[in-house]
């Protein structure tokens, strides 16, 4: 599977990368191997824990860039990844 990433930023002590494919497109939040996506559904999803990727859970239908934009505000203003929390604001 080809994976073009799209945009990366550092914010603070963390890295948040977008990637297009041709089954959907992801963002991971670095080092913590956070992930949101859309593969093989149409839905968006987060999979909150890095040892657990078959858990996952919904978020509100959104594109890449707008939780893209999210994500990175929230990091800049938070200085500090709360998963529970930007969950909440994603749902």
């Amino acid at each position: 599977m080809s994976r073009k990433v799209q945009n990366k930023i550092f914010v603070g002590d963390k890295t948040i990368y977008s990637a297009n494919t041709p089954n959907g497109w992801s963002i991971v939040i670095m080092p913590d191997n956070i992930l949101i996506d859309n593969y093989h559904t149409d839905s968006v999803h987060i999979h909150p824990d890095p040892k657990n990727h078959i858990f996952k859970v919904k978020l509100r239908q959104q594109t890449k860039d707008e939780i893209f934009e999210i994500i990175k505000d929230y990091l800049s203003v938070s200085g500090v990844l709360d998963v529970e929390e930007l969950m909440e604001m994603l749902k």
